[in-house]
């Protein structure tokens, strides 16, 4: 196989879960729109309960591409799961009730950071979707949005691209070098920050975009200390989880914007989710430090 063509390979190998992830979506979605009209519900105000129907139908489509990137183990699932293996249960239930707070955190300081701007106003694609975001209960808002959605996104955007992107881009290294593990850490950052654009780009819209993007982000670091997604699925919950709170309940109407409060709480929020990023970054550290003394 000459090189254009395995260039070729590698983007389908790492693309076509995504593009088959979305047309599965917008069919299933499409289909129970239709039953909804049939039955006499407009889809339209019901959207969540579709949505959360043709996600969790997505789901097993997605979870086969896990199943097999991790049943033929690359450099990257061996890795994941030699971290995996050195956290006992304890640190993996502490560190991951601190990425579920870091995502829901941050989740606000962005969303506050973002009505800054004007780039909601500006944003229809943004406006329309924001607008079937809450429509079919706060039921299906929970399920959908808070636990479904997150576990297909994550399953997608970290289990599988992430994991292949970082395959493509690291190099095996077969000195232990300095030089060598600098170029893959290096490699594994290129990586995040590819899984996080395509994760924000296909949200369609410029405000999903810098959102999901850089939470994208953040997500496959965690991904990346935690040795599987459940740091990643904790912290998207906890963000989506903040966002379905914020418009459904009075939890946070002290801070909207206009509000006197309203810098001020996103300041604490920006600094909160920094000062836990910064804990969970000490947290593996030393867990790290641990194993290592252990296997000496």
């Amino acid at each position: 196989m000459n090189d254009s063509k395995r260039l070729a390979f590698s983007l389908w190998n790492l693309l076509s879960p995504i593009l088959v992830s979305v047309v599965v979506m917008n069919l299933l979605t499409s289909l129970f729109a239709v039953l909804a009209v049939f039955w006499g519900t407009d889809p339209k105000e019901q959207y969540m309960m579709l949505q959360a129907a043709a996600t969790a139908a997505t789901i097993p489509v997605i979870a086969g591409y896990y199943r097999k990137d991790q049943a033929q183990p690359t450099m990257f699932w061996e890795r994941m799961h030699l971290i995996l293996e050195k956290k006992s249960v304890v640190q993996r239930t502490v560190t991951g009730f601190f990425m579920f707070l870091t995502g829901a955190v941050l989740g606000i300081a962005l969303n506050n950071m973002i009505l800054l701007t004007n780039l909601q106003e500006s944003s229809p694609g943004y406006q329309k979707i924001n607008s079937y975001f809450f429509a079919g209960g706060i039921l299906f808002e929970l399920l959908g949005a808070c636990l479904l959605t997150p576990f297909l996104e994550e399953l997608l955007y970290r289990g599988v691209v992430y994991g292949r992107l970082c395959d493509l881009m690291i190099l095996q290294n077969r000195q232990n070098t300095e030089r060598g593990g600098r170029r893959e850490r290096q490699s594994r950052i290129i990586a995040m920050a590819g899984s996080a654009f395509l994760f924000g780009i296909l949200h369609m819209n410029l405000v999903q975009f810098i959102y999901a993007g850089l939470l994208g982000f953040l997500f496959a670091w965690f991904m990346e200390k935690a040795g599987h997604i459940y740091g990643a699925f904790l912290a998207h919950t906890g963000a989506n989880l903040m966002a379905v709170l914020r418009v459904r309940t009075s939890l946070f109407s002290g801070m909207e914007q206009g509000s006197a409060d309203f810098y001020a709480v996103t300041a604490v929020f920006f600094a909160a989710g920094v000062l836990l990023i910064l804990a969970i970054a000490f947290m593996f550290a030393r867990q790290n430090q641990k194993s290592m003394a252990e296997e000496g």
